[in-house]
């Protein structure tokens, strides 16, 4: 763990640890990685997202179908400030992590704000009037919970050496990969059980939008166990040495002018770090909008109602899962990681998702006029709300699912795995918690603005500048990275 140490310390030369200097000069990683707590920590991610993917298809679907006054445009505020509460709780635990050199304090933290969220959702049907705010917190809840998730990416660097962290990386974004099978899966299951289902307690239903949950607590409770049971605390060997009386770490201005001052004398290439976190922004840019904007255009474009959106999101994500989960395994026990050079594999994933917005744009002579509004299903294109609702076109959900899902599929988790990597190698041989906490929050920071943005731009105006605006985004990506192409090459080999 990095600690402020005084300025004639004999393990301080010109205001940087030595140690960690002497580490970053030095390109060998001595380190040995302990796959036994990365597959702990890979459990872990895996319960925790799952706790969260088994909710995500059916949100707009059920608040739509509990409260006639929910639009897409309060769905995107609900989005949000989800993950603004995401956003901010990142690096709450990031710091806290850092300071305690604990990941497992948190991580329990975590876990029970999460069951919190379970029983207020559980509990709606005791709210008459409003039940969108009630969902927003809930929302809210699941956020700040799920952010708990950030300090694995530090614990992840510090179980792993230099040559094995591609795998490593491979390793916790399986687990993701794993839980958008596994909870789409939980969701189809419940499909047959449409609401309002049936009332096992007073007041408390089983349907197919409740059903899931029931899953998610009992999933947090195991995961509370293996964390407090399995996972080992681990720091540094060499920030040991340190003395105790300068480990009182402490966040006032002196000291973060002192750390500011570290951070310019170090080895950092901060260009290549701020090209890793303007690359990160568009990419989140991108995926948020797709996250958002899914089942409300199946939804008000295809004209689905909640069951059929929920089937068929579910469906597409466990396909989505499948060849993800394909491409992390090839990581994993193929080493793919060293047989393409990772900033080559982000670049073609970059080029190939913008293709996807091209391709899939609602053009005349491939669309078809939007879905007319259903007031039993509350489905369809409602001219009340969307003023473009008898001129706009849709494309063919089918020909749209086929060309999203094959390039998405392997192209995200790709994108994701080798950014990261690259990303780490740039940050060298220091403690990333932080630095990686810090990557998370910008991260929220677009998806706390990009779902306002998304359902505005799509109340206002449909698809099809959405789409435009994405191939954009994805050119912009490509350029950018194809400029700093040599300089990223130089950190990697």
């Amino acid at each position: 763990m990095d600690v402020e140490v005084p300025a004639d310390s004999p393990v301080v030369q010109n205001g940087v640890i030595l140690e960690k200097e002497e580490l970053m000069k030095d390109a060998k990683d001595d380190r040995r990685t302990n796959w036994r707590l990365i597959t702990i920590a890979g459990i872990v991610s895996c319960l925790n997202a799952v706790e969260n993917s088994v909710v995500g298809i059916g949100e707009w679907p059920y608040m739509k179908e509990i409260d006639e006054d929910a639009t897409a445009q309060f769905f995107g505020f609900a989005t949000s400030a989800s993950k603004c509460g995401h956003a901010v709780f990142a690096l709450i635990f990031s710091i806290w992590s850092y300071k305690t050199q604990s990941v497992r304090i948190p991580l329990l933290a975590s876990r029970f704000i999460a069951i919190i969220a379970c029983t207020i959702y559980l509990s709606i049907e005791y709210v008459e009037t409003d039940k969108r705010y009630v969902l927003m917190s809930v929302y809210v809840f699941l956020g700040i919970a799920n952010s708990g998730g950030t300090v694995l990416r530090g614990y992840i660097t510090l179980c792993s050496s230099n040559e094995d962290r591609p795998r490593a990386f491979a390793t916790l974004g399986l687990s993701f990969i794993f839980s958008i099978i596994v909870g789409p899966t939980i969701q189809l299951i419940f499909t047959e059980f449409p609401y309002p289902g049936y009332e096992i307690l007073p007041g408390i239903r089983f349907h197919l939008y409740s059903a899931p949950i029931w899953i998610s607590f009992i999933l947090t409770i195991l995961t509370v166990f293996v964390i407090y049971v399995f996972m080992e605390d681990i720091t540094r060997e060499k920030s040991k040495k340190l003395r105790q009386s300068d480990s009182q770490a402490s966040f006032s201005m002196e000291k973060l002018r002192a750390a500011y001052q570290k951070m310019k004398k170090s080895n950092l290439d901060w260009k290549l770090i701020g090209v890793c976190f303007f690359v990160k922004v568009a990419v989140t840019f991108s995926h948020a909008t797709l996250s958002t904007i899914g089942s409300i255009l199946y939804m008000v474009q295809f004209g689905w109602d909640g069951k059929t959106t929920v089937q068929v999101g579910s469906i597409t994500m466990v396909i989505f899962g499948i060849m993800s989960s394909t491409v992390l395994l090839l990581y994993i026990f193929c080493h793919l990681g060293k047989i393409i050079p990772q900033h080559k594999m982000f670049l073609f994933c970059t080029i190939a998702f913008g293709l996807v917005y091209i391709i899939t744009y609602p053009y005349e002579f491939s669309s078809t006029p939007v879905a007319r509004y259903n007031e039993t299903t509350r489905s369809g294109c409602d001219p009340r709300e969307y003023s473009w609702c008898f001129t706009a076109l849709a494309v063919n959900p089918i020909w749209y699912l086929t060309i999203t899902i094959l390039v998405a599929g392997p192209a995200i988790p790709t994108m994701s795995t080798s950014l990261d990597t690259v990303y780490s190698r740039i940050l060298g041989n220091i403690d990333q918690s932080i630095a990686h906490g810090a990557m998370t929050v910008v991260d929220d920071v677009l998806y706390m603005i990009t779902p306002i943005f998304t359902t505005t731009l799509f109340t206002l105006y449909g698809v099809g500048p959405l789409w435009i605006i994405k191939t954009l985004v994805f050119a912009i990506i490509a350029l950018t990275w194809m400029l700093n192409f040599k300089k990223i090459e130089q950190h990697l080999y």
